[in-house]
């Protein structure tokens, strides 16, 4: 069995479901301890696995953001090497978003451990992995994909919901989503985004009251709706470099730029900007008190 790995990813559901893996594999009793190298030091954790619980034979060592692998280190790591060219029966897991495979200390460092990359999450396999001794064809699958939130702990929560609601028959159908599945607030957001773009008054005034209807106020719609207006215009600007990058630029996660990408295939900087400048004189006049927040946007869709 394997006892050095290093978990590439940002997402602790996808980390907390690998360490279950690594965990079954275990036997007898084991103690799982953490620690956080932006805080301890490698030579605590290695100070830990070289000892041993007094009430397990095995401990699990998880280690996140381990500043070596992602940028020059100035400390001193012999003794980290000298763990790894010697490793306890307890294992290690070193857990970082990102691995700066460029770093001469890092291609050393990967010789001694499996690596597992997380980051790259096919949603479709996910879903199929967390039916369990459920149905659900392909066609449903994709529809369910398409009405909820891509972040993974949404997905989960959505398809326990699915499972619990067809607990009898165990067979998972799209009237069983439309019934059961709270849909995306940030597809419902784009959809807004697109019908006013597209100066589709009709389609703009029913999801406005489908926002209304479910308890958000108008000030939240305009924030979310500029938000993601601003986020697709600056992924425009962006464009000629990675989703990553841009990520790391404008502070958001990853996921929010691949789908601005996407969506600012149908929209100009100009149409944008436009939007944008509009929504700002809006705002300073629901706040001045000029106009009602409902009749005010109610108005700016109509008249658009």
């Amino acid at each position: 069995m394997e006892k050095l790995y290093i978990i590439e990813s940002d997402n602790q559901t996808l980390i907390n479901k690998e360490i279950d893996k690594i965990e079954k594999n275990i036997k007898g009793e084991f103690e799982l301890i953490k620690y956080d190298l932006e805080i301890n030091t490698i030579d605590d954790v290695i100070e830990s696995l070289d000892t041993y619980g007094l009430f397990s034979n095995k401990k699990i060592v998880l280690a996140y953001n381990p500043p070596f692998l992602v940028q020059k280190q100035e400390d001193n790591l012999d003794k980290f090497f000298k763990y790894l060219d010697n490793p306890s029966d307890n294992i290690l897991i070193l857990i970082t978003p990102k691995i700066n495979n460029v770093l001469k200390v890092v291609k050393t460092i990967n010789k001694y451990f499996k690596i597992i990359k997380l980051n790259d999450i096919n949603l479709e396999g996910f879903v199929k992995d967390n039916l369990e001794d459920y149905k659900m064809d392909r066609m449903t699958l994709m529809y369910f994909l398409s009405k909820v939130s891509k972040d993974l702990n949404a997905i989960l929560t959505e398809l326990d919901k699915l499972k619990m609601y067809k607990l009898d028959s165990k067979v998972i159908l799209k009237e069983d989503i439309d019934l059961v599945t709270r849909e995306s607030f940030e597809n419902t957001i784009f959809d807004l985004i697109e019908a006013i773009i597209k100066k589709d008054k009709k389609k703009s005034y029913e999801l406005y009251n489908h926002f209304i209807s479910s308890g958000t106020e108008i000030f939240q719609i305009l924030v979310l709706v500029s938000n993601q207006i601003r986020l697709i215009y600056n992924v425009k600007v962006l464009n000629t470099i990675s989703d990553s990058k841009i990520s790391e630029i404008l502070g958001v996660k990853e996921y929010p730029v691949k789908l601005a990408r996407g969506k600012g295939i149908n929209y100009s900087k100009k149409e944008l900007l436009s939007l944008l400048h509009k929504l700002a004189i809006l705002d300073q006049d629901i706040k001045s008190g000029k106009q009602l927040p409902n009749i005010c946007f109610l108005t700016f869709v109509m008249e658009m």
